[in-house]
């Protein structure tokens, strides 16, 4: 397990995660700050605008940011390549963009009326959903190359400076005139200041690598990353937000709200991505010793394991005292809460594995992971009531479930015939 974590990275990774901690508390604090502020049928709306952000998103990018990072990964130290990767990644999200956009932001604002939001709203948050995705695509797409570069300070210091905004912002509405719309523009405002951030960035590095590959050269690679991962993407979004769908078609406003104030205790695990995302992947995809990638996936999944059991058991062992801070209107949901801890903890456990196996190229057939997850889902339809928010969040463990299940069997598979090919070629 030393191979991944050596006394060097456990430095990097302390001094990571102990500002990524930093950033995740001004999250927290701020969903806090919005789960107190507003009404629960007002929180409702909120809760699916951000799920709309979520899924627009991943429908605007079905894995381009990771293609970018594995893609990158093998053209570090050529001459104008990686430049024109970013250029031709860029070409190729805006007309994934208009296509996802254009499909997913009609659909919110049906449901939204679906839930009794006005038409104003309703759009509003519509339109300040679509951009937020954007930003985030776009800021995506820059970070791959960061972390390639191993800039994660700067990484961190943009992240603390909006996290401190946006908190300030919305500190200030919450007395006055914080609702979902005014929750909306803020965080589109964060968004597009870190996407300017990243731009510039950008726009340093390509003017170094100059003269770039010619318009277009890295495309049909791109084109080729995006098809394998799309399936996966699309399934792994509608999967994961498969809770607050079902709950806004069958349930009110103010269930949508208990799923959303319960998500909020979650925030702990974007510290996990971030890690992921910042340091594990990029270690797997640019390792191709035998022996530091399987003690790199063994101790990940060690992690994980550990993390699954302990958090549920925190959930059984204190639910009040873990409710107690999204305020009263929240407080009678512990056998939710032990769900939640579940189902999240499984839902990264399953991401983890899957981006790892990304970085190695190793992507999930959509087959074997849309078929399973499909047959766990309709199995979890007939088991559970989705009007209410522990059959919801129940169905999330079974889906999550089986994806950690499958995911692990198939990266732990590539690994075993990566090292038997080694091994014949040595």
């Amino acid at each position: 397990m030393m191979s991944l974590f050596t006394p060097v990275r456990l430095r990097r990774l302390a001094g990571f995660v102990s500002t990524q901690v930093a950033v995740q508390a001004l999250g927290f604090v701020s969903g806090i700050v919005l789960v107190r502020a507003m009404a629960p049928a007002e929180y409702g709306y909120y809760t699916l605008a951000i799920t709309l952000v979520g899924v627009a998103s991943v429908l605007t990018e079905l894995g381009l940011a990771t293609a970018v990072l594995a893609l990158g990964g093998r053209l570090a130290g050529t001459t104008g390549a990686l430049a024109g990767l970013v250029a031709d990644a860029t070409a190729l999200h805006r007309r994934m963009a208009a296509i996802g956009l254009g499909l997913v932001l009609p659909a919110f604002v049906l449901l939204m009326l679906h839930q009794q939001a006005p038409l104003p709203q309703a759009l509003a948050l519509a339109l300040l959903g679509g951009a937020c995705a954007w930003c985030q695509v776009r800021s995506a797409i820059a970070l791959s190359v960061a972390r390639l570069a191993g800039d994660l300070a700067r990484q961190q210091a943009l992240d603390l400076a909006v996290g401190l905004a946006r908190l300030a912002a919305l500190a200030l509405a919450a007395p006055w005139l914080l609702d979902a719309t005014v929750a909306g523009a803020v965080n589109l405002l964060a968004a597009a200041a870190t996407f300017l951030a990243w731009r510039r960035y950008l726009a340093a590095r390509a003017g170094a690598e100059a003269p770039r590959d010619a318009p277009g050269a890295q495309t049909p690679a791109l084109r080729e990353a995006v098809a394998r991962q799309a399936p996966n993407c699309i399934y792994y979004v509608v999967n994961g937000q498969l809770a607050i769908w079902l709950i806004a078609l069958f349930g009110t406003a103010d269930r949508v709200a208990e799923i959303g104030a319960l998500g909020r205790l979650g925030a702990g695990f974007a510290v996990i991505a971030a890690v992921i995302g910042a340091v594990i992947q990029p270690y797997f995809a640019r390792n191709h010793g035998v022996a530091a990638l399987e003690s790199g996936f063994l101790a990940v999944n060690a992690f994980f394991a550990a993390l699954l059991a302990g958090l549920v058991g925190l959930a059984w062992a204190f639910p009040a005292e873990i409710l107690w801070v999204l305020g009263g209107h929240y407080a009678r949901l512990g056998p939710e809460l032990r769900w939640m801890m579940a189902a999240v903890s499984l839902t990264a456990w399953s991401g983890a594995l899957y981006s790892i196996g990304c970085g190695r190229g190793w992507v999930l057939p959509g087959r074997l992971g849309i078929g399973c997850g499909l047959a766990a889902t309709l199995l979890g339809i007939r088991c559970f009531d989705l009007a209410t928010v522990a059959g919801n969040l129940a169905l999330n463990v079974l889906t999550a479930g089986v994806g950690t299940v499958v995911t692990f069997a198939y990266v732990g598979g590539c690994l075993l015939r990566y090292r038997r090919t080694r091994l014949i070629a040595s």
